[in-house]
């Protein structure tokens, strides 16, 4: 009967140690894919904020554009108020309105 007792404990001490170890070899494997996981992360959080500054700048320079825009279309509203909207422009202010 001692054997039977014997043989069952060292049957479970085998099981008990081969799951620890499967279970740690799990887990090192898992923290490997979490720390690949978080550089991942990482490289698109960083990307994500190169996309926001990037649309600022373009959202900047959109701005200015369109300021410009809005003055030229003043200027050249205001050319064509000197001579009369449907007369021929003057040479001078043909090459001005060519240049805009």
């Amino acid at each position: 009967m001692m054997r039977f007792i014997t043989s069952g404990a060292l049957v479970l001490a085998i099981v008990c140690g081969s799951v620890a170890v499967y279970l740690n070899w799990r887990n090192d494997r898992l923290q490997v894919q979490l720390t690949a996981a978080d550089l991942r992360l990482d490289v698109l959080n960083r990307k994500l904020d190169d996309a926001r500054h990037d649309k600022a700048v373009l959202r900047a320079h959109l701005d200015r554009m369109q300021t410009d825009q809005r003055g030229l279309e003043t200027q050249l509203q205001n050319l064509r108020g000197k001579e009369g909207y449907d007369a021929p422009l003057s040479d001078f202010l043909g090459d001005v309105y060519d240049g805009l």
